[in-house]
């Protein structure tokens, strides 16, 4: 079944948010006719295997728990006596109670999970309101439970009228039998129409089990909209997040122009980035990115290079080649090892009058100013 939300169908599973917040809200899975058919299954079965006990029991309390004369001439208190004379019935009823409610929770735990939801204890004033008592007396939902009714009075009763007319001749000739043997019928036709009632029950439990466990998914549907906007919701729209790694990316980069006197190169582009690198020469390993900025950060860069007196050499492809592919304080990455290379050697052997050398860039990692691939520009 689709619902329309907006223009939308509810085609989205729902999400763990969504099932969560239906919990706070009180939409829970459960079905009162299932709950209805546990209770006559589990209670049925009591009375089968422990019938006897229970009728024993039963008829010691009436004849000896429920007189009060005794604890009365002991100068107990009417209250203490009425105690008294019920505590008796505690051990029964709790044999017979404490299985029923076990498998009431087991089922409801199966069927929906348990759920204790505090709301629902709470006062809700719409429940009083007239105009939304109306709209639930009208609603598909009562037209649902309305037909429930009807079919559960037409199913049950029906076929436990119709069971009791089928053996009326069996019914009639228990007056002319022995008490014995009345006694034996009556208490195998009793269980009979049990069994027939609760058969009945169990079809209505089903039809309502089902309705409610599609109405409940229905209801927890999302559409495509709302999956989306949930999502931004919980992991922020790709512009915000976007917008804070630049942020936090250029704060990482201006934090490390005070490091810039570990450096013994700067690469530009020449005007909207800069890159300054460090060659160890005592452990040998790769050049490492000391500091990096674009715009604002590589003007700083360049400014405080200048103070210091680093050479600044413009190589625009190797400049965003680092940019984009080395973090500060990472080593460069190896298909620019040769470039880099020449460079520091340059820097460090050539004279202040040589030239520039050339290098060559894989094509691989050739960016442009917005950090995509060119392709094959040198």
């Amino acid at each position: 079944m689709a619902e329309e939300d907006g223009g939308q169908e509810k085609t989205e599973d729902p999400s763990a948010r969504r099932q969560e917040e239906a919990i706070d809200e009180g939409q829970v899975l459960a079905s009162k006719e299932l709950m209805v058919l546990v209770v006559l299954l589990t209670g049925g079965m009591q009375l089968m295997m422990n019938g006897n006990y229970y009728f024993n029991e039963l008829v010691s309390i009436f004849r000896h728990d429920l007189v009060f004369s005794e604890p009365m001439m002991r100068g107990l208190p009417l209250p203490d006596a009425m105690v008294e004379a019920f505590s008796g019935v505690l051990v029964p009823f709790l044999m017979f109670a404490v299985p029923i409610s076990i498998m009431l929770i087991a089922t409801q735990a199966a069927y929906g999970g348990i759920h204790f939801v505090m709301g629902n204890a709470s006062l809700k004033l719409n429940k009083i309101n007239p105009g939304t008592g109306l709209a639930r007396m009208f609603g598909t939902q009562a037209l649902m439970e309305a037909f429930k009714s009807i079919l559960k009075i037409t199913l049950v009763g029906g076929v436990g009228v119709f069971y009791i007319v089928d053996q009326l001749p069996l019914i009639i000739n228990i007056t002319q039998v022995s008490f014995e043997a009345a006694l034996v019928a009556t208490g195998s036709l009793i269980i009979k129409i049990f069994i027939v009632l609760v058969a009945g029950a169990g079809v209505v439990a089903f039809v309502d089990a089902f309705y409610q466990w599609r109405r409940h998914k229905d209801q927890m549907m999302m559409t495509k909209q709302e999956a989306k906007d949930e999502h931004k919701q919980s992991e922020g729209s790709p512009e915000v997040r976007a917008k804070i790694r630049q942020m936090q990316r250029e704060s990482a980069e201006r934090g490390s122009v005070v490091n810039l006197d570990e450096a013994q190169v700067v690469l530009t582009n020449p005007t909207h980035f800069a890159v300054a690198l460090r060659y160890d020469f005592a452990d040998g390993t790769a050049p490492r990115v000391v500091a990096k900025g674009s715009d604002m950060v590589a003007d700083q860069i360049r400014e405080r290079a200048t103070e210091l007196g680093l050479p600044m050499l413009s190589y625009p492809l190797l400049t965003r080649a680092i940019y984009y592919t080395s973090a500060i304080g990472q080593e460069i990455h190896t298909e620019l090892y040769r470039a880099v290379a020449t460079v520091l050697s340059f820097v460090f052997q050539a004279g202040p009058d040589a030239l520039q050398p050339d290098i060559e860039v894989p094509e691989e990692l050739h960016f442009d100013t917005a950090g995509k691939k060119m392709g094959g520009a040198k």
